[in-house]
């Protein structure tokens, strides 16, 4: 059992953690990513360099760690739009892919997404994904499930078809390699899904 002075240092260590990783991601968007140096996170964090290396081995491990951040926080305003009660299931299902589609609109995101997708950081790449799709599944499921019970799409499994959904989206990055072809890439993939869910009603923009 963890003594009160442990709990206290285990806590300590999680927030100056915290603090770097929140510390790094102003500097990011104040200045980019490769413009950013260890000393300036370190200066905007208030802690010495030593302190830094205590966390992380390189920089390319804290912008890793914002990238992972930045994927934390998709997810729960996904997850938000998912069970928002005054939104239909197609309207649901479309902010989702709004929400998909404005990943990257800070210039220092899109530089994040772009570390996120060399081929050096595959293994960290795949981690986040099947984490995003075990956490955001069961909500693409419900909104699925809601739809089906008010008649708008037919003849699915709520489980395998929020799989196959979040397959799609998440291919998206992959198939499309200009960031300034997402938009028009999201709306093609949203009266994709739509469809495939058996929606035969207008696509909202």
């Amino acid at each position: 059992m963890l003594t009160v002075p442990s709990r206290d240092r285990i806590a300590r260590r999680e927030a100056r953690h915290g603090a770097l990783i929140q510390a790094a991601a102003t500097v990011f968007a104040e200045k980019g990513v490769s413009a950013t140096s260890v000393d300036d996170i370190v200066r905007a964090a208030g802690v010495a360099k030593g302190t830094f290396y205590l966390y992380f081995a390189t920089k390319d491990d804290v912008v890793n760690a914002v990238a992972a951040r930045m994927v934390e926080g998709v997810a729960e305003r996904i997850e938000a739009v998912a069970a928002g009660p005054d939104r239909s299931p197609v309207e649901r299902l479309v902010a989702f892919g709004a929400e998909v589609r404005a990943v990257g609109d800070e210039p220092f995101e899109r530089e994040l997404v772009e570390v996120f997708h060399r081929p050096e950081n595959r293994a960290l790449h795949d981690r986040m994904s099947e984490r995003a799709i075990v956490r955001l599944t069961p909500a693409i499921a419900s909104i699925i499930a809601d739809g089906i019970d008010r008649g708008l799409f037919h003849g699915l499994d709520p489980a395998r078809a929020s799989a196959f959904v979040m397959a799609c989206f998440g291919a998206l990055h992959e198939v499309v390699g200009d960031p300034g072809d997402v938009p028009d890439a999201i709306v093609e993939l949203n009266g994709f899904v739509l469809r495939g869910l058996g929606y035969d009603g207008q696509v909202p923009a």
